[in-house]
């Protein structure tokens, strides 16, 4: 099963992929970490090393999930569905 999500890069995220946003589609069950981990092998490792720090989000992410603020540690417990939409931004973004 393919689950194809929205993705929004907000500040440094956006110079660093060079895209505003970009459509992904997550194979398998579709979680924000299955998300991530989409995203940093589409960009390689400067996206991974701004997103996550010693194998977990890094605390400078804001990360948004159909309007609302994800915590870290349900990256692995929510499931995403078609058309959701996801923001990531710097937490100091401008």
């Amino acid at each position: 099963m393919v689950t194809r999500v929205r993705v929004e890069f907000i500040g440094q995220l956006r110079e660093l992929t060079g895209a505003k946003e970009i459509t992904i589609a997550v194979e398998g069950r579709a979680t924000l970490d299955s998300a991530m981990k989409t995203l940093t092998d589409k960009f390689g490792g400067a996206l991974r090393e701004r997103i996550f720090e010693e194998g977990k989000l890094s605390d400078e992410l804001l990360l948004i999930l159909n309007g609302r603020s994800v915590r870290p540690a349900d990256l692995t417990s929510v499931d995403l569905k078609d058309g959701d939409n996801i923001v990531l931004a710097p937490e100091s973004a401008p």
